[in-house]
């Protein structure tokens, strides 16, 4: 008898910890579990709140490099505050030894195009002939420096998105070239509406690319029209307008 009493104590006690549900975090406006143990924050976000779930309750929280990320916790919502760029561990535990950790990266902001289809516009006086413009659009879309499939991505080094790095992939995977960009807000001269100016200046070539960026339809898709003119007037002197079309899909 007493080795059966002694046996049912065992279990109770070994169980004592799965009594509970699994300690997790959801997002404290769209109630969405963050997955994956891995929060990603922007270094220019003022903060970012969450609700604990699971576990016991009367939850402790600590954070490794409070250099990189700090806390703030009222009982009820969870608040992380973005200090500086890097990467630090987060643990959520209870007073029963159930424990959660997160991996909290803090970065710069990014948006990533890629790029379903290329077109070029052009245009010109009476002289430039179907033949000519056939050439042109050609060329254009050959000498794109990236090919559908191939994708633009903006890091921001400033909370205004004014400014920053920028990689165009000329294809889905592979190398990529490098350069900076700054962005504005102009007015289009032809439609009077503001629209997104961003002029990329590539490391080692100096080679510039202006884009004019307007929101496309359905939601989700941009057009990146690049103003090329120059590059080709100098063959076809009748031509007046050039730019390269990119529809492209933000991710």
């Amino acid at each position: 008898m007493s080795a059966i009493l002694a046996a049912i104590t065992i279990v109770s006690v070994s169980c004592g910890k799965n009594d509970y549900s699994p300690i997790y975090l959801v997002d404290a406006d769209t109630q969405t579990p963050i997955e994956g143990n891995r929060l990603t924050l922007n270094i220019f976000s003022e903060s970012n709140k969450y609700l604990i779930r699971g576990g016991k309750g009367n939850y402790t929280i600590s954070v490794a490099d409070r250099n990189v990320a700090d806390f703030r916790y009222d009982g009820d919502t969870l608040v992380y505050l973005p200090v500086s760029a890097g990467t630090t561990e987060s643990i959520i535990a209870d007073r029963s030894g159930n424990s959660y950790v997160l991996n909290v990266n803090v970065g710069n902001p990014q948006s990533v195009y890629t790029i379903k289809k290329i077109e070029a516009s052009i245009e010109g006086d009476d002289d430039l002939t179907l033949g000519d413009i056939k050439e042109v659009e050609a060329s254009i879309i050959q000498e794109s420096p990236a090919g559908e499939g191939g994708r633009f991505e903006f890091t921001y080094a400033d909370e205004n998105y004014s400014s920053g790095d920028i990689k165009i992939y000329p294809e889905a995977t592979g190398s990529y070239q490098v350069g900076i960009f700054t962005a504005s807000r102009k007015q289009d001269t032809d439609t009077e509406k503001e629209v997104l100016h961003i002029k990329a200046v590539m490391a080692g070539t100096n080679e510039t690319y202006t884009f004019i960026v307007t929101f496309g339809s359905p939601e989700g898709n941009y057009i990146f029209q690049e103003e090329v003119t120059d590059r080709y007037k100098g063959e076809y002197p009748e031509l007046t307008k050039a730019y390269r079309i990119y529809q492209l899909q933000k991710q």
